[in-house]
């Protein structure tokens, strides 16, 4: 007896199927989360992509602040104490300003000791606009990164859409087939079917019941492609609410080119590219210019308190490179900025494609989505009117599945139109689209 419930013991606790729990089973004292669409949308914020978006945005914006800066002169102040023994004159290093050091008996000094503090200031008044330049490339950097914050953000919640209407489509396909099966099983308990006729019933019902787990199995998929998309924890207990419902979209497919020419997130950071790539021409050629450079310098000095010698100098410098690769480097950014030409061309392309491939799948599915619906609401008008009438099980059978399935193309319909729609406001760079 023993030996008994030790195995029994053994197998419950080291069995692999033990620990296990149904996919939509939400674990013990967790609650469980209910997701609109409009909620799903809020945590688009949590998406790694995005937030790395964000984070790029403010290094732009640092990196604008920093060449503002640039504008300003430089300026610092310096202090000192040096303690020294020589046999001859000699100068610190240029860290402490080449400061001459005598030895004691020598020009009045009776200290080792030397004590300076002092300012210094260095402003460029001309260098061929590299400053100016500098400042514009980083706020047209600004931009481009702006932009790309804003691509990134419709790109995800395009996903969100596109992962919430299918999960509601999959629910009701899972929904829908459990009630197909339902009713198959009670047309085949009937004692009054014949052999034949049982054999065709209990073949319906298993195919419904096959079709049932696909869907089930569909179902699950959907869940975890949702919390993928959301960026929660895959064991997540939730469920979400709402209705797979639209209404028609009238746009006009060359406003809606137009539209996406000027506000497509892409093409304005292509716009923002070109602007940083002649910039980037204009600040190769600014090296062939001379740097003027004005300097100033204070300072006092002693070998003992109070520090009461001072020095003063102001100086206006010049300063013009030789660069040996000036040719190449224009060259370089020529080629460059030819490149980004060629490249918004292909996207402007691309963009004209996008937009006219999503107005004809929104026109496709808003001519279809009207005849799908009068085709489901005729045949279930007919279905309802014969329930109470007597008839062949095997029809009854076949006309429960053929409703069935006209209410699952009509919600499909109305998903996909959903689907077009949210792809032609991404593919046009706007979420208002009504005339």
């Amino acid at each position: 007896m023993r030996r008994a419930l030790a195995a029994v013991l053994s197998a419950a606790l080291f069995s692999p199927w033990a620990g296990a729990q149904a996919p939509n089973q939400a674990a013990p004292g967790s609650p469980e989360r209910v997701y609109s669409i409009d909620d799903a949308l809020r945590l688009v914020r949590n998406d790694p992509r995005l937030q790395s978006a964000e984070q790029g945005l403010i290094i732009a914006d640092s990196r604008v602040t920093q060449a503002e800066i640039a504008f300003l002169p430089e300026v610092g102040v310096q202090a000192s104490a040096t303690k020294y023994n020589s046999l001859y004159p000699f100068a610190l290093s240029g860290d402490f300003h080449n400061l001459l050091l005598f030895p004691q008996g020598q020009q009045g000094i009776n200290s080792n000791n030397l004590y300076s503090g002092g300012a210094y200031f260095n402003l460029p008044l001309y260098e061929g606009q590299r400053t100016l330049n500098t400042l514009k490339l980083t706020q047209a950097a600004y931009l481009q990164a702006k932009t790309t914050r804003d691509s990134v953000k419709m790109d995800l919640t395009l996903q969100v859409k596109e992962s919430f209407y299918r999960l509601l489509l999959a629910q009701e396909k899972a929904k829908a087939s459990d009630e197909y099966v339902h009713e198959i099983d009670a047309f085949a308990q009937d004692s009054a079917l014949g052999t034949w006729e049982a054999i065709e019933a209990q073949s319906a019902l298993a195919a419904a019941r096959a079709r049932a787990s696909e869907n089930a199995h569909d179902l699950e998929a959907a869940r975890l492609t949702f919390l993928k998309s959301l960026h929660l924890e895959l064991d997540t207990p939730f469920r979400v609410e709402g209705k797979l419902e639209t209404k028609p979209l009238n746009v006009e497919v060359e406003k809606a080119v137009l539209w996406a020419m000027d506000q497509r997130p892409e093409l304005q950071s292509q716009t923002y590219k070109a602007q940083m790539d002649a910039i980037g021409v204009n600040l190769a050629m600014s090296r062939r210019y001379p740097s003027v450079f004005l300097s100033g310098d204070y300072a006092v000095t002693a070998q003992d308190f109070p520090i009461n010698r001072n020095n003063w100098d102001l100086s206006v410098g010049m300063k013009l490179p030789f660069a040996y690769d000036f040719w190449s480097q224009i060259t370089e950014k020529r080629a460059e900025q030819r490149q980004g030409q060629l490249t918004r061309a292909e996207l402007q392309d691309r963009v004209r494609l996008e937009v006219r491939q999503a107005a004809e799948s929104l026109r496709y599915w808003q001519d279809e989505l009207p005849r799908r619906e009068r085709q489901w609401k005729r045949v279930e008008a007919m279905f309802h009117a014969a329930s109470g009438k007597t008839g062949d099980v095997m029809s009854k059978i076949r006309a429960s599945g053929a409703l069935t399935e006209l209410k699952l193309s009509y919600l499909t319909a109305v998903t996909e139109h959903l689907l077009a729609r949210a792809q032609l406001e991404r593919a046009v760079g706007r979420e208002d689209l009504e005339p």
